[in-house]
Parts: C-alpha cells; structure tokens; sequence
C-alpha cells in the first residue's frame, strides 16, 4: 500500500452528505486529482439500504418503521444488506487509484486488518468472521466472539472500478441498543433474518474510549502501517459533497 492522506472531518448533519463525500474522493482519487485516501467520517443517524433491498418486498414498511425511528433511508452503492448508523458511529473507506491492482480478498484484508490493528490499540481483541443471523451479513464482519454468539462490529464492503477502489465500513462505537431496534423493524419489515444480539459495540466488547479517540487510534494505525500525512476536508470538497446528498434518498 502506497503512503495515504489521512482525510478526517467533523462530519454533516445531513448523512447524505457523507455518502455524497465517498463518491466526490472517489472520483477524485480516480482521475488523479487526489493520492489514496483514507477518509474517516463520523455518522448521523440513518438507515443505509442496497439498490437489492429498494426491490424487496416490505421495503416500503421497512422505511416507514426507520423514519419512525427518527433514521432517514439512504441508498448506498456498496452491497450487503442494510445497516444502520448514529451519532455512536463512524465510517472510514480507504480509496485508492488502479482499482484491479490488487485482488479483491487481499483488499478485505487490508481494511479488516487496519481496523483490527486499531482495536488492538484500545485492548479489543477482534477477528475476522461472518456473526449468524447478522446484519449486513459477510465474510469479513469484524466481530467479536464466535459465529454463533458473537457480535457483529463492523461490516467491510468495497467498490471497485477500473480507475479506483474503496473499501471501508461503519464501526460501532456503542449505542448498539438502539442499533439493534431500529434494524430489527427494518429487517423484519422485509422479512429478512437478523438476531439483535449480533448488533455489536466496542463498548459491549469493554473499551470506554468514546468515537474521538477509536478514530484517532485508527488515523494513527493507518499512518503507522502505510505512511503518509493527516489532512482536514477542504471547503471545495465539503460543498461538492452538498451538492450531490439528493442523489442517495429514498
């Protein structure tokens, strides 16, 4: 892995407005415009849906019951299946340029060791490992405890095209109560299996370090592992981002 940007930023009160802000360095990091990146934004409340789940039966019902909630619905260009992210969460992605560059397992790795490292920082031990009855279900949940009884703390997906690739997730910083509930509604509207104990946090796993220091222990892991420089987003690229959030709700 080249020597990244480390993009940290206060984050929107819109969430559209940080998926709009993954697309934007995206295409930046694809046309050159900008070195491989990794961004760490912290959430606002929402539900994050794949174009599959916008198909589904229920999915009607399914954003009635988030926007009961309070969680606003956004669809989101990565696959999976649904998650869903408060004020007690943060999202990172790295982007890099020539996405088949590298394989995509090898990418999963990357980002799931990144986190693991970081975890590590703060006295979590996690691994890799899809949870039963997750949400967002994958091979490369990083969890907590086994397949059967574990919790799910962050799901890794990526996309990949011929100029770029991005691979991230959301972590779970606590709230996950909540969490739990809210995709428990989303879920079961579709009729899709989730088992609220697999909704995890780091603070159920043990650490009592709130969402500003899990990030810093992330920042400094990646510029340990790979190199590079800290960065704050820039105005031109915030107001970008602002001005595509109406292309992700429902």
């Amino acid at each position: 892995m080249t020597p990244v940007q480390v993009l940290l930023n206060e984050g929107f009160e819109d969430a559209a407005c940080g998926y709009a802000l993954g697309s934007v360095l995206f295409e930046q990091v694809a046309a050159g415009r900008r070195p491989a990146t990794l961004s760490i934004t912290p959430s606002t409340r929402h539900v994050g849906v794949t174009r599959r789940d916008v198909r589904r039966e229920g999915f009607e019902e399914a954003v009635r019951a988030a926007r009961e909630e309070g969680y606003p619905v956004l669809v989101r260009s990565a696959g999976g299946g649904a998650i869903a992210a408060s004020e007690s969460t943060f999202g990172f992605s790295i982007v890099s340029p020539d996405g088949r560059g590298m394989d995509p397992m090898e990418r999963y790795e990357l980002a799931s060791s990144l986190l693991l490292g970081a975890l590590s920082r703060l006295g979590i031990a996690a691994e890799v490992g899809e949870v039963k009855d997750e949400f967002c279900p994958g091979d490369h949940s990083v969890r907590v405890g086994g397949y059967r009884e574990g919790m799910k703390i962050c799901g890794i997906a990526q996309r990949i095209t011929r100029d770029a690739a991005s691979v991230g997730g959301i972590v779970i910083v606590e709230g996950e109560e909540e969490l739990a509930r809210v995709l428990s509604r989303v879920y079961g509207a579709m009729g899709l299996p989730l088992r609220p104990e697999s909704v995890g946090s780091l603070r159920r796993a043990g650490s009592r370090a709130p969402v500003d220091e899990v990030v810093e222990a992330l920042a400094s892991e990646a510029l340990e592992r790979f190199g590079g420089e800290r960065v704050r987003l820039d105005e031109g690229t915030r107001a970008l981002a602002a001005a595509r959030a109406d292309e992700y709700g429902v």
